[in-house]
């Protein structure tokens, strides 16, 4: 079994899952198209990493990219559900609104699930390498309806707080921060690694209120 280190509050992995489905859910409130989705992508990564550490896994990005890829990928549904409340913030105010309120859901319950698969395969003893994708599908969709209770509680709560003053600014702030991030990609001044780090030291950010 996976040994696991003496942590500190701060490294309580309850504290992990809050942190990053705190994210996620306000990353999918991004009112620009498939930016949301790189940006969720990032926090998912980020608390994959932030799980193993705590469970003294070896942590490899290329690894990690490719489970994340391949769990939340496994239910198509799942993944078209995805796409497709992003694109529909294309649609000029009401898609927008319906977009980021499906988005920020999708976001929040995925987040949640994977958080619970990984910890229930690090809990038995598994790795990065060896994870069973067979066993894990069933687990990950039960996993996100779980999820959706959660996520739909803290969208609520962004929701209000987009309606006040700072909230509005947080809004402006992104969307700016966002617009000078892909005119370095498209540039050329920035690699699509760094566009990544970049994006999500942008969202927590924001989340924390800096």
């Amino acid at each position: 079994m996976a040994k696991k280190k003496v942590t500190t509050p701060e490294k309580n992995i309850d504290d992990i899952i809050k942190r990053h489905l705190y994210w996620a859910v306000g990353a999918g409130l991004i009112p620009v198209p498939v930016a949301d989705i790189a940006a969720v992508t990032a926090i998912q990564l980020d608390m994959l990493k932030q799980i193993c550490s705590f469970y003294n896994i070896d942590y490899s990005e290329e690894k990690g990219k490719a489970w994340v890829g391949a769990i939340v990928s496994a239910t198509m549904s799942g993944l078209m559900a995805k796409i497709g409340a992003s694109a529909i913030k294309s649609i000029p105010i009401v898609g927008t609104v319906i977009g980021a309120s499906a988005m920020a859901v999708i976001s929040g319950a995925s987040t949640y699930a994977l958080a619970k698969v990984f910890i229930k395969h690090f809990e038995n003893g598994g790795t990065l390498e060896n994870l069973e994708m067979e066993k894990i599908k069933e687990f990950y969709k039960e996993k996100v309806k779980e999820g959706k209770n959660v996520a739909k509680k803290l969208k609520d709560k962004y929701l209000n707080l987009l309606e006040t003053p700072e909230g509005k600014e947080k809004e402006r702030q992104l969307g700016t921060r966002l617009k000078e991030l892909s005119d370095l990609k498209k540039k050329g001044k920035i690699t699509e690694k760094e566009y990544e780090k970049k994006y999500q030291v942008i969202i927590k950010n924001l989340m924390s209120g800096s």
